[in-house]
């Protein structure tokens, strides 16, 4: 939920012409650092790309997400921010 917060967030300050956001950004915004961090928000990202929760890409490798790109949160996502 809060790598979901972080997301709608990050789009929501974005100009039209700059609407993703990708792990990194992501972790910038919640001011967590580390690999192990950045570990688990790109797996949070991707289980919410996953779940239909946000559009956007996933990069793989080494068996986890290594980096998750968003471009909208969609109506479940929506949903899941206003409970």
């Amino acid at each position: 939920m809060r790598v979901l917060r972080a997301i709608e967030e990050l789009l929501k300050d974005r100009r039209p012409d700059q609407r993703q956001v990708d792990t990194a950004l992501v972790c910038q915004r919640m001011h967590v650092e580390g690999e192990q961090a950045r570990d688990e928000v790109a797996e949070a990202m991707s289980e919410l790309l996953d779940d239909g929760c946000v559009v956007g890409k996933s990069l793989r490798g080494d068996n986890k997400a290594l980096d998750v790109t968003v471009t909208a949160i969609t109506e479940r996502g929506r949903q899941l921010l206003w409970r």
